[in-house]
């Protein structure tokens, strides 16, 4: 009765040993696919506020491009008064005829004049902007005097 027992209790064990490390490969795996997938949503999460982030920053430094030019054609001229250009993302000019594309910056500037004592002090507002939405603001001036010679600009 011994042996039998003996066989009996081993016989069980084995197969609980079995069931176990099933089970547990299996608990395991699920465990594992459960953290790999949270990892990857909140990477995808990240990515994607990484790449809508770089879209502003491109926008911005094209805006920040087009009004340094703009205001450097003021500086040139500074009585030519209102003016507004379109530009594509690269910053080539596109026909004011067309409609506006998506990624079309508008460069809008509007020039005030105020004469001084010694001359004329032109003020320029200057603003780019995309899809309606006005992303990069630039004031500057630049005087003349009354000789049309070029003054100081700011």
């Amino acid at each position: 009765m011994a042996e039998r027992r003996a066989n009996t209790l081993l016989a069980a064990r084995r197969s609980e040993d079995a069931a176990w490390h099933g089970t547990a490969f299996i608990v395991e795996a699920l465990l594992l696919l459960a953290f790999l997938a949270f990892s990857l949503a909140v990477f995808m999460q990240l990515f994607g506020s990484a790449h809508a982030r770089s879209v502003e920053e491109r926008q911005l430094t094209q805006a920040v491009l087009l009004a340094s030019n703009e205001a450097e054609r003021f500086a040139a001229d500074p009585q030519a008064g209102y003016g507004a250009a379109l530009y594509d993302a690269e910053g080539n000019a596109v026909a004011t005829g067309g409609s506006e594309q998506a990624d079309t910056f508008v460069v809008e500037r509007e020039t005030a004049s105020e004469q001084m004592p010694g001359g004329t002090l032109y003020r320029a507002s200057i603003i780019v902007s995309c899809d309606g939405e006005a992303i990069y603001e630039l004031e500057t001036a630049r005087y003349l005097s009354d000789g049309g010679r070029g003054g100081d600009g700011a």
